[in-house]
């Protein structure tokens, strides 16, 4: 018995999820159906805190400086 032909490859793949992340989604699934069509699921992407914990350590103390 021989395999039979994929319609899609491991690049159409690549690809499809490539496009997906640059457009800033996140990929939670991807789907192919038997001929060969791919869907790429997302999910919502939880905002980035763009500042670092010393960052925001910082801004809470900028209130608070000492006097000599």
């Amino acid at each position: 018995m021989s395999k039979a032909r994929q319609s899609f490859r491991r690049t159409d793949i690549l690809r499809a999820i490539k496009a997906v992340t640059d457009s800033g989604l996140t990929v939670s699934a991807v789907r192919i159906s038997p001929q060969g069509q791919i869907e790429v699921e997302t999910i919502k992407a939880q905002a980035q805190d763009s500042g670092s914990d010393l960052d925001r350590w910082l801004e809470g103390r900028a209130g608070h400086a000492h006097s000599a």
